[in-house]
């Protein structure tokens, strides 16, 4: 046991060891797809926050990130917002050294929505997949486009998934 748990220690210690921590932000462009009653049009809203990339080797590495995402869609000039906290956790395959494809699942708990979106009853645990690419301009400097749709419904009666089309621009420490 001591030896398995030596061998988690150590395997943690070279993870952190190769590990850097970033900021991101940038535009959100969403909507809500599925059987839902009504036509729903893409909405732009915005996203923030820090993600931290752990290197397995020269060429892949996984980057969870904790964001605070503003999505929704546009309805007959209404708008409708589902503000949540994203936990997207993605393996990243280094395709040059400053060039990237990402891909993983996605974890989100809705913080707040809109008033017009109650009548939905909407669920506080959203869960999707999410890929893109990611270019470093610089040393540090990065831009990133991703897509995200959801696995599971936002609501108790209708079958309405999130999907997000993302642009960031971020720096890595």
């Amino acid at each position: 046991m001591k030896k398995i748990l030596l061998t988690i220690f150590l395997a943690f210690a070279g993870l952190t060891a190769q590990a850097q921590f970033g900021i991101k932000g940038g535009f959100n462009f969403s909507n809500l797809k599925g059987d839902g009653p009504d036509n729903f049009n893409v909405l732009t809203n915005w996203h923030i926050g820090v993600l931290y990339e752990a290197d397995l080797n020269s060429f892949i590495s996984i980057q969870p990130e904790f964001l605070y995402s503003a999505q929704g869609a546009k309805v007959r000039n209404e708008e409708i917002k589902l503000n949540y906290f994203s936990v997207p956790v993605l393996l990243k395959i280094y395709v040059t050294d400053g060039f990237n494809l990402q891909a993983g699942p996605q974890f989100g708990m809705l913080l707040n929505e809109s008033d017009n979106f109650s009548r939905y009853n909407s669920e506080t645990f959203d869960f999707g997949f999410t890929g893109g690419l990611e270019y470093f301009v610089t040393d540090g400097l990065f831009v990133q486009a991703r897509y995200y749709q959801g696995a599971k419904d936002v609501t108790n009666n209708t079958d309405l998934k999130n999907t997000v089309v993302t642009a960031s621009l971020g720096f890595i420490f």
